[in-house]
């Protein structure tokens, strides 16, 4: 089979061919240089932006121990506990911190064991007292992968103090350049630990097909690893090559323009979404959402699906970034918001206090124009409240942001309501619910997986129950998945169960049988 790129490669042979290959040759070796010098310095510059944000966090990170070092004392203490809870919650980087006394863990902001833990990774056990040590990813004690920042107390021999952290931060700032481009990143320590990486499993660093750049940070012991498929960095000097080999020939404008057309259609994944809205690729699912006492269906959750004709199912996890990184995200929502009005008010026209619940990323929160869409969309289903949107609690809304302040409440007084997704796996879960107005709380399923194990997390359902009640705020378990999990929830005052359980996600016309039959 003729790939793409060989396709390409012969109509640039040919055309050098015809119009002669030295001059050619030469302009494309002069272009080929300069875009790859180009490619260079943008694999470098976000090598300098992951230094950046690696010297924020840490830099935090150092200050924020050296603090607590001062004031937290070795009994755990209530003031302890607080100290170190403070210390996470005024943080957005951090998810647990922890105080460890003669190499085993004392206490930590989510609890206080009823004996210490002892440490058996000797990388938790290097504790300067000036500086930090970062200690390589490891399975902490609430079955999470973290980067654990150490730091030694020097009033108290055998005492230091820990932060913990999703490698996934370290790489945020450049993430969204893994979706446009073709390239792979890592943070590593000095001595080849690798903290983060993410992007495409087909760059490797020591591939001669990847351009990469190496940058070794000057405040930690760390370095930085961006690699690029070259092909792909170099994608912009491919079609300037063929319009000037095609300019050179005496080829008409319109003959490259068409083929450089044709070849990015077939190339570009975004463009293949695109035309997924127009081509009726994409489909929405619903998960029934039930009332925990009576098992009756109150609502439901859209889910998109998009069913590609060459590479079949393709996930939300998979499109949805590509949507907010090529601009699509606001039609792919205005779609997935008429569908979903339209099966209001028809399928689901004879459940008029069904509702159904939307996603939306922290980006819809800043756009001005999203309630009166809303409006113009759902109308009066929107006023009967049977329309939810859902924000993630896994992404960060900007707690100093009036617009999205603003667009939440003008979507509550039109009638929607907002609830907060994966309660307890984000940032700053409690400065998102003192600072935003929200009528629903979803606890992730990581937690609803718990009950009933010996995990360290078992009980905090029951905490965040408890919690919600007393801020006036409907609950509602996610991946519920047994029935031992529903007894528990209904025991615990859960008013709402979404799951396999109960239910897998339905099309509509299956949806309207199970509304039927339950």
């Amino acid at each position: 089979m003729i790939t793409r790129r060989k396709r390409r490669l012969a109509l640039i042979a040919v055309a050098a061919v015809l119009a002669g290959i030295l001059p050619a040759g030469l302009m494309l070796a002069i272009t080929y240089r300069q875009a790859t010098t180009a490619a260079g310095v943008r694999l470098d510059h976000y090598a300098a932006v992951l230094e950046n944000h690696a010297d924020e966090i840490f830099g935090t990170a150092e200050n924020v121990l050296e603090t607590i070092g001062t004031t937290i004392d070795r009994s755990c203490s209530a003031a302890s506990v607080d100290t170190l809870r403070k210390a996470v919650y005024n943080s957005l980087y951090f998810r647990e911190a922890a105080l460890i006394y003669r190499s085993a863990v004392q206490c930590t902001s989510v609890r206080v064991p009823e004996t210490s833990i002892l440490i058996s990774n000797a990388d938790l056990l290097i504790w300067p007292t000036t500086g930090i040590h970062i200690a390589a990813p490891d399975l902490t004690l609430e079955d999470e992968v973290s980067i654990t920042v150490l730091r030694g107390i020097d009033r108290a021999p055998g005492m230091a103090v820990s932060l913990m952290m999703n490698p996934r931060q370290l790489l945020e700032p450049v993430r969204a350049a893994i979706v446009e481009q073709q390239i792979a990143l890592r943070i590593e320590r000095n001595d080849g630990i690798v903290l983060s990486r993410a992007g495409s499993l087909l760059v490797g660093d020591d591939d001669p097909a990847s351009l990469v750049s190496r940058r070794s940070f000057k405040h930690y012991p760390l370095r930085a690893v961006v690699a690029g498929n070259r092909d792909a960095l170099l994608e912009g000097w491919w079609e300037n090559a063929t319009l000037f080999v095609l300019l050179g020939l005496g080829l008409s404008l319109p003959l490259f323009l068409i083929l450089a057309y044709v070849d990015r259609r077939e190339r570009s994944m975004d463009a293949q979404l695109s035309d997924a809205l127009e081509n009726d690729e994409l489909h929405v699912h619903y998960q029934p959402i039930h009332e925990t006492g009576s098992l009756r269906a109150v609502g439901a959750e859209a889910l998109l699906r998009w069913q590609h004709p060459q590479r079949g199912m393709i996930l939300p996890s998979v499109f949805v970034p590509l949507a907010e990184a090529s601009g699509l995200i606001n039609p792919l929502t205005d779609w997935l918001m008429k569908r979903v009005a339209a099966d209001l008010d028809g399928p689901l026209a004879d459940h008029p206090d069904f509702y159904v619940a939307l996603n939306l990323s922290p980006a819809h929160f800043s756009d001005a124009e999203l309630p009166e869409r809303v409006r113009s969309i759902f109308g009066k289903a929107c006023r009967a409240g049977r329309v939810v949107f859902e924000v993630t609690e896994r992404e960060m809304l900007s707690s100093s942001d009036d617009l999205a302040r603003t667009v939440i409440d003008t979507l509550r007084s039109d009638g929607a309501r907002i609830a907060l997704d994966d309660f307890g796996t984000g940032y700053s879960s409690l400065r998102y619910l003192t600072q935003f107005p929200f009528d629903l709380l979803k606890i992730d399923k990581s937690f609803i997986d718990a009950i009933g194990t010996e995990s360290i997390t078992a009980g905090l359902v029951d905490d965040m129950v408890a919690m919600a009640r007393r801020l006036g705020l409907a609950t509602v378990a996610e991946g519920v998945e047994t029935a031992a999990q529903l007894e528990h929830l209904r025991k615990i005052g859960v008013e709402y169960v979404q799951g396999w359980y109960l239910s897998r996600a339905l099309p509509m016309d299956e949806l309207k049988a199970y509304l039927a039959r339950t």
